[in-house]
């Protein structure tokens, strides 16, 4: 009885503790141009139920490739995603916001934000 107690305490002890949930990743934070990085740090800490992050990539069109160019994934959050674009729509000036897409074509499980330079 006194080894199977043991054996029990130990297992509680190495039972690992909840944790506050971890900021999202972003997938391709080198290069992203300063606007971009702070805005990608304030929706990490603001929103915690952000997938992840995108950043620089290669596309056809030179927001992502040129570091100027953020995706909030939110998967199908759509109250989240509405959250987070209203958010950001009243800090334009904050991050140098130039445009954002989201509910248009293939922008409904993520929200596009590009900023300037």
């Amino acid at each position: 009885m006194r080894t199977t107690l043991a054996a029990a305490s130990i297992a509680l002890l190495a039972t690992p503790l909840p944790t506050a949930q971890a900021e999202p990743p972003i997938v391709g934070g080198q290069g992203l141009v300063p606007n971009a990085r702070a805005l990608a740090d304030y929706i990490r800490a603001t929103y915690p139920g952000v997938i992840s992050i995108g950043g620089v990539r290669p596309d056809r069109l030179n927001d992502h490739p040129s570091g100027r160019a953020i995706d909030v994934m939110i998967g199908n959050d759509m109250a989240l995603g509405d959250r987070i674009c209203a958010d950001i729509h009243t800090q334009t000036a904050r991050f140098g916001v130039r445009y954002t897409m989201w509910r248009v074509v293939s922008h409904f499980d993520h929200i596009h934000i590009t900023v300037e330079g």
